[in-house]
């Protein structure tokens, strides 16, 4: 629309955002929205009208005529957010040739087992070390074009079958008012924590508009990965789950030096105000994770990092609940946008062994192991979940053949179907990258392998079982 309409923007802006905008000198400008709609359903229609004969011959401007007519019965109908969101549809974006992640989180049968790593791009890389030993995290989480080469560089060197883009789960804090920096030697650092219920004042409740004001630049990022990796792997955004961003709004520093200890005693001293928080945080995340959607992600992760932290009782009432809220709201806000419908995924770290049977119950399509859980106890207790997981990543430290015996281990107990391949944690700073190629090539060699020799029906069967 804005391409056919630029004078049309502010019209756009007030169907979407509400019924007042600043003008160019300042004032404001408020309109009914049936008015605007009104107007610009007729300018619509006018330019529909207007395209030449010959224009309209042309098989493109054919395809031009089609949409404008769309667009003008969408308008009719008054789904603007429909409109928008075919505009900046699944067309614009190059098709994706490497499904394999997608069918195996949708449960598909897969021709070998996709893979790919949390923290896939890293200080391990010598290319990512390029860019971080000459700019800071947050520069390089902020420029769309650093962002984007990082997203792509694990992809580039090891035949990956997904691409995650390269931020980082706080970014959303200052949206919702609590500012943080990383602080060398002792990681992320949040300025002001949230110390007692008085202090939610701070707290924004934060709205689609929100995102994409202050969080484009991830868009952006999302929007150039999606183009540059040519339909090559699939893109995964992903969010901080509410229990691990309000941890570190409390806590005002990382979980591993301080075991949560300031966050988890919020939640004991102060129930109802910690619920209220999780409501709040749970908007947002819904709302980020829809808007990624939006830019061109094709899987989205929830990282509840924080997981392990909690009693399996403190998870049960203060993560669970929320989690699952994520899973369903953001389905339900992307089947009424008119959105893709992308696989939604869950990486509760260190709580696998006490939450899966909770989470087995929910609407995340994929769920992702740490290594402390056994792949057929969680095949057994979450039969209709897509696993992901769970190589102790302490075996990438190891010669290659240990790494391809403990690798082909794996894929025995996960089987080749309903499955995707990946880490118990994350790929370190100090891991040699011949080692981690090492395991994902013999994740797709292994998986293959079977295959051939298993009809794909068979190991979906038994991975099932």
């Amino acid at each position: 629309i804005l391409l056919e309409f630029p004078m049309a923007s502010p019209l756009i802006a007030l169907l979407l955002f509400g019924g007042a905008l600043p003008s160019a000198h300042g004032s404001r400008v408020t309109s009914s929205t049936v008015g605007v709609r009104r107007t610009f359903n007729s300018m619509a229609w006018r330019k529909f009208m207007s395209l030449n004969r010959k224009e309209r011959a042309s098989n493109r401007d054919q395809s031009r005529v089609q949409k404008l007519g769309e667009v003008h019965e969408s308008l009719q109908r008054g789904s603007m957010l429909k409109v928008l969101a075919s505009l900046n549809s699944e067309e614009s974006f190059p098709a994706l040739k490497n499904d394999l992640l997608i069918r195996a989180a949708r449960g598909e049968n897969v021709e070998k087992v996709p893979v790919w790593m949390h923290r896939q791009a890293g200080r391990y890389l010598p290319e990512f070390r390029n860019f971080s030993d000459r700019f800071p995290f947050m520069h390089r989480c902020s420029t769309p074009e650093i962002a984007t080469r990082l997203t792509i560089q694990p992809v580039e060197r090891f035949g990956l079958d997904a691409a995650i883009i390269f931020s980082d789960i706080l970014v959303l804090l200052p949206v919702l008012g609590v500012e943080w920096g990383m602080v060398k030697g002792k990681g992320p650092v949040v300025s002001e924590p949230i110390n007692t219920p008085e202090d939610l004042v701070r707290i924004r409740s934060v709205t689609p508009t929100d995102i994409r004001n202050e969080l484009g630049y991830v868009m952006e990022a999302l929007r150039r990965s999606r183009t540059e990796l040519d339909g090559k792997a699939a893109l995964i955004g992903f969010s901080g789950a509410p229990w691990t961003l309000m941890g570190y709004m409390v806590q005002g520093e990382g979980a591993k030096s301080t075991a949560a200890v300031k966050a988890k005693g919020f939640m004991y001293q102060f129930p109802e105000a910690s619920h209220e928080f999780m409501s709040t945080i749970t908007d947002a995340v819904v709302h980020y994770l829809v808007e990624q959607v939006r830019s061109g992600a094709q899987m989205v992760q929830v990282f509840d990092s924080w997981a392990g932290e909690l009693t399996p009782e403190m998870y049960a009432e203060f993560s669970t609940p929320y989690l699952k809220q994520v899973a369903t709201r953001v389905k339900q806000e992307l089947k009424d946008q008119g959105l893709p419908e992308v696989p939604v995924s869950l990486f509760p770290k260190g709580a696998s062994s006490h939450a899966l049977a909770a989470l087995a119950d929910s609407d995340f399509d994929v769920i992702s192991l740490d290594e402390f859980i056994d792949p057929i106890k969680a095949r057994q207790i979450a039969p209709n979940k897509v696993l992901q997981g769970n190589l102790d990543p302490s075996v990438l430290y190891l010669p290659p053949n240990v790494i391809q015996g403990e690798t082909r281990k794996m894929i025995d107990k996960f089987g080749t179907q309903r499955y995707i391949a990946n880490l118990g944690y994350a790929v370190d700073k100090s891991m040699d990258p011949d080692l981690v190629g090492a395991f994902a090539e013999e994740v797709h060699r292994y998986s293959e392998e079977i295959n051939q020799l298993v009809p794909a029906e068979t190991s979906s069967e038994m991975a099932t079982a």
